[in-house]
């Protein structure tokens, strides 16, 4: 940080806590563009590799009002399959005065109400940044496998409340019950394929029991993997579907063959959501059987699917004109609704060689409008020259791997898979190889990446001062946060971002970050907090920003804490419980762990080495260890308490650490992870700005 403790007391007033306003101004997009040794990392993801895995069960809790007792309780039956840890959480905005009382089964001793032993028990906050609820975790070292009984009951004074009146009268939930019970038997459940996700389709969703003695972690599973299937006996299994309009329906899941299922009886289940509207669909995948050693299952995931309309489709056909810089790339539009919203588009583009074989040239990428070419709707692509030159080749030209995705979800609108299409010049082709190139075409430029700059960031690109430079250093926090994370006292120079309370797509919230930092003529870096993370690496991606300037200077551009890159399995069990209770901003299907893999998908590599990503968790050595119990039970271990160590890695960019006894927000086991002076100080010191 180089600015004068002066100037930062005369700026901090001025832009230190500046609110962000719900405008944004037009920026421009880049023109992206890679070597076709990056052709791989754009593949859409493998929904199978994707899934969720649990071996915990959510249920929620609808109080009735006894007649005979007046208690106003509820009673249910959980199944434990293993002696280990057995935990019980409350995640209610009731959980206070709230009472749970869990009776094991006899099994030859005393039957007491809280088993041999009392158990851990814990409150804190389940949800993610500012969209959380409260929570009171039950925690017994060793549980008596069997049927359990378990009754929470609410006091009368809570009749008093408006809210849990209301809920009470219209047979509808007041709290969760999240049971976990490690086991070696757990469920896995994933959508059949992220290309069908649309109003009017069939969308097949899967599941199947599994022994994690047998799965692979995220990061080692290989292409195509699924683990083998368990047969359980006695299986119930179902699909609980909440609407963007709140209504729940119950669909039944089967292993007969003719639900998407593979085979009949061979341990798959499938069932099929059928969406009429755009929006969320809040899915509760519920798994009830016996185990293959005789004991009682109750296993449950949570999905968040997005669903759009198929607003724009390709035809196949593709059109080029020359300039005498690029190759502008039309892919022809066969249907687009009025209106449609710009798109990205990706391709794989392939040439010729002097021996008439075709090479691949590179990969274009883009956010990018329908507009009109000629009477022609399309959308376009530039490839600078560079790449058909550096490839050696020229015309004839073929694209493949096309695909045309949504930028709020990056569900894919339309893709072609490996087909090719020949690309039809406009007019003849003037070969590019022989062109004079200055720097040399071994070197890739910022330009061949990026395409043109902006007249306005090109003419400063390079030319300012960082000792005097109108630039600053943001702080970003995530979704729909309350409060600034960060410690302001531990930077300087800095500007912080203010969105509160709002849940933005990543999209969206990478274009408000720029719109805020628009009077920064000499360029800005970021120190980003958990979805912030995301939008600032999607921002550094997609569109061209004062963010761009930086790049000029020694520095990190941006630094991350606790961002769920990979997504977190939290965002859709928060959807399911808000969804049925109401608490804080609506539902985000940015972080879950679908929404953020096609979002990652499209992320290049010279961009995430942009990033420099910090992590951290509970601490360790305790008899139990946690940030919040009821959140162990949803994540992997170790996690901060929102994102896990298998999904808050951000591979291509550079980990820089990884702390121990920090938790990723308030109301947690230990101290918020953005408050740890430490870090904050290297933040602050190796930021460009």
């Amino acid at each position: 940080m180089r600015l004068t403790t002066s100037l930062i007391i005369t700026l901090i007033c001025i832009i230190g806590c500046v609110a962000v306003l719900d405008a944004q101004s037009v920026l421009t997009p880049k023109n992206l563009a890679g070597p076709p040794s990056e052709f791989e990392g754009f593949a859409l993801p493998d929904s199978k590799q994707v899934a969720h895995r649990s071996n915990s069960a959510l249920s929620p809790i609808t109080f009735t009002k006894s007649r005979t007792s007046g208690k106003i309780e509820w009673i249910a039956n959980i199944p434990v399959d293993t002696d280990h840890d057995f935990t019980l959480s409350i995640i209610s905005n009731f959980t206070s005065e709230l009472t749970l009382i869990a009776t094991p089964p006899k099994k030859g001793c005393p039957r007491t109400s809280l088993h041999h032993n009392k158990p851990i028990v814990s409150s804190g906050t389940f949800g993610i940044d500012g969209n959380t609820i409260p929570s009171t975790s039950y925690l017994w070292e060793k549980a008596v496998v069997g049927e359990w009984t378990v009754k929470v009951t609410a006091p009368h004074s809570l009749l008093e409340n408006e809210h849990f009146t209301r809920q009470l009268s219209a047979n509808s939930p007041s709290a969760f019950l999240l049971a976990l019970n490690p086991s070696e038997f757990e469920i896995y459940t994933y959508l059949e394929s992220y290309t069908n996700l649309f109003v009017g389709q069939q969308v097949p969703v899967l599941a199947m029991l599994t022994s994690n003695q047998e799965e692979l972690p995220v990061g080692a599973r290989p292409i195509g993997y699924t683990p083998s299937p368990l047969l359980a006996t006695n299986v119930s299994a179902s699909m609980i579907v909440i609407t963007p309009q709140g209504q729940e329906t119950n669909v039944p899941m089967f292993d007969d063959g003719l639900h998407a299922d593979g085979q009949a009886n061979d341990g798959l289940y499938g069932a099929f959501l059928q969406p009429t509207t755009q929006g969320n669909y809040v899915t509760s995948v519920v798994f009830i059987g016996t185990s293959p050693q005789g004991n009682g299952l109750f296993r449950t995931t949570q999905h968040l699917i997005p669903i759009t309309t198929q607003y724009v489709t390709l035809s196949g056909n593709v059109q080029a004109t020359q300039t005498s810089d690029e190759l502008v790339l039309n892919f022809e539009v066969a249907s687009a609704e009025q209106n449609a919203p710009a798109v990205r588009l990706y391709s794989e583009v392939h040439g010729t060689n002097a021996a008439g074989q075709q090479v691949p040239i590179a990969w274009v990428q883009g956010v990018t409008p329908v507009q009109k070419s000629v009477d022609q709707l399309v959308i376009q692509a530039l490839l600078n020259n560079r790449w058909i030159a550096a490839a050696n080749a020229t015309a004839p030209f073929f694209v493949s791997n096309v695909i045309v995705s949504d930028m709020s979800t990056f569900v894919p609108l339309s893709e072609s898979g490996t087909t090719q299409s020949a690309v039809k010049m406009a007019a003849n082709y003037i070969d590019v190889r022989a062109l004079q190139y200055d720097p040399p075409l071994n070197i890739i430029t910022k330009e061949m990446r990026d395409g043109k700059m902006p007249k306005e960031l090109a003419d400063r690109y390079g030319k300012s001062s960082t000792a005097t430079g109108n630039g600053k250093l943001i702080l970003v926090h995530g979704y729909c946060a309350k409060l600034d994370p960060f410690t302001l006292g531990d930077f300087e120079n800095y500007a912080s971002f203010r969105d509160f309370s709002q849940n933005r797509p990543t999209d969206t919230f990478a274009k408000m970050i720029a719109d805020f930092a628009a009077n920064l003529t000499d360029g800005f870096s970021l120190v980003s907090h958990s979805q912030g993370g995301l939008a600032s690496l999607h921002l550094a991606t997609f569109y061209h920003s004062y963010l761009d300037l930086s790049l000029a200077y020694e520095g990190r551009l941006i630094q991350s804490m606790g961002s769920p890159y990979q997504g977190t399995a939290l965002a859709g069990s928060l959807a399911t419980i808000g969804g049925a209770i109401g608490i804080g901003c609506s539902s985000s299907s940015d972080m879950t762990l679908d929404g953020a893999a096609l979002w990652l998908n499209s992320i290049p590599a010279d961009k995430r080495a942009l990033v420099y990503f910090t992590t951290t968790q509970y601490g360790t050595g305790a008899l139990v260890n946690y940030c919040n119990l009821a959140a162990n039970s949803v994540l992997s271990w170790p996690n901060d308490g929102v994102t896990d160590s298998d999904h808050n890695f951000l591979p291509g960019a550079t980990f820089a650490n990884h702390f121990k006894g920090w938790c990723h927000s308030p109301d947690l086991h230990f101290p918020a992870q953005c408050t740890y002076k430490q870090n904050n100080d290297e933040f602050n010191s190796n930021s460009i700005w």
